[in-house]
């Protein structure tokens, strides 16, 4: 598979995400299911943009006493704003965390989307991790 070209993630340019024949879903015996690279990604790629549905903060709790508990965002800055939620419709919902990521995910309040970008180089076969920036609720495995 050709490399994935370097695209410079600065904010407000238009990027195009990678390909997603160049990701894959599986499952690792430690940290669980993950997403991984299956060609190369240059740092500053965008590897996705995820649409996102954006939970007001009056039902974000009922998400905790479900199974995507594990896997929403936060959304927004302010006040009233920090508590919404956002379940991500994208492969984003299923990276695993790093206290070493390889990627972030930056909210577009605009687009309404989470985009994927790589901080580092990553290698076919690496897995593409984020740092949760959060307080966890399981041991992390490195």
């Amino acid at each position: 598979m050709a490399a994935v070209a370097a695209r410079s993630a600065r904010p407000g340019q238009s990027l195009r995400p990678i390909a997603s024949d160049c990701l894959e879903i599986r499952s690792d015996p430690a940290r669980g299911r993950g997403l991984f690279a299956r060609a190369p990604i240059a740092a500053g790629a965008l590897i996705e943009t995820a649409p996102v549905i954006v939970v007001p903060a009056s039902e974000r709790a009922l998400l905790d006493q479900t199974i995507l508990h594990d896997y929403y965002f936060c959304w927004g800055d302010g006040p009233d704003s920090a508590s919404r939620g956002a379940v991500a419709l994208g492969l984003v919902a299923l990276c695993n965390h790093s206290r070493r990521p390889r990627a972030c995910v930056r909210r577009n309040e605009a687009r309404q989307t989470l985009d994927l970008v790589a901080l580092t180089p990553i290698a076919a076969g690496e897995e593409i991790t984020i740092d949760y920036n959060c307080p966890l609720w399981f041991a992390p495995q490195e």
